[in-house]
């Protein structure tokens, strides 16, 4: 079975993004700090996800949902932040990448982290991960595809019947197909799939 990095576009189709405190660990904090941002923003839609960075974000409406059918999912509460241009602002509405609308959002992510396989790409330095050799890459809204053979491998004895788990000691939130096909048959917009290996 496949597994992939579930994440929101950046500046794709008018979808207003996020941006996370570099300060906060989602696993660690009850509310996590964030701001719109306009660097790369593509406007100010809000998607059924929306992008930010290395945290995964969502409307409540949908995580409920994701909760209901991958029981492993863990939420955190957002709190909004200006940043210094919208608090310079001479007329607020000239800032083209605030939404319009309040849509309550939540950020999740998994408790459980699983070691990956020997065979994994992965090159690893002294503080930890590195790089991934040869995964799934999104560049604007290009999708790179994974090399064969490449990426992370974990044993389905490990994972049992899992569906969203991270790569121990890292910050990578990966899913399984299943969790792809849920989205997919549900009609989510602003998600995207990276394919980042295999259970085997």
């Amino acid at each position: 079975m496949k597994i992939y990095n579930i994440t929101g576009y950046a500046g794709k189709d008018s979808f207003a993004i996020l941006r996370p405190s570099n300060k906060q660990n989602i696993k660690e904090v009850d509310v996590l700090d964030v701001w719109w941002d306009d660097w790369c923003s593509g406007g100010d839609k809000i998607g059924d996800f929306v992008f930010c960075y290395a945290i995964n974000v969502c409307k409540n409406s949908i995580f409920k949902l994701l909760k209901e059918k991958f029981k492993e999912l863990k939420s955190v509460e957002l709190r909004y932040n200006k940043t210094d241009k919208e608090l310079n602002a001479k007329n607020i509405r000239r800032l083209k990448w605030l939404p319009k609308e309040a849509i309550p959002l939540t950020a999740f992510f998994s408790p459980i982290s699983f070691d990956c396989l020997p065979q994994s790409t992965i090159i690893r330095s002294e503080r930890g991960i590195e790089e991934i050799i040869g995964v799934a890459d999104l560049r604007g809204d290009v999708i790179i595809p994974r090399e064969q053979g490449k990426g992370l491998f974990f044993s389905s004895d490990v994972i049992g019947d899992f569906d969203f788990f991270t790569l121990t000691n890292s910050g990578f939130l990966l899913c399984t197909e299943r969790v792809k096909e849920f989205c997919k048959n549900n009609n989510y917009e602003n998600v995207v799939f990276l394919e980042m290996g295999e259970i085997l």
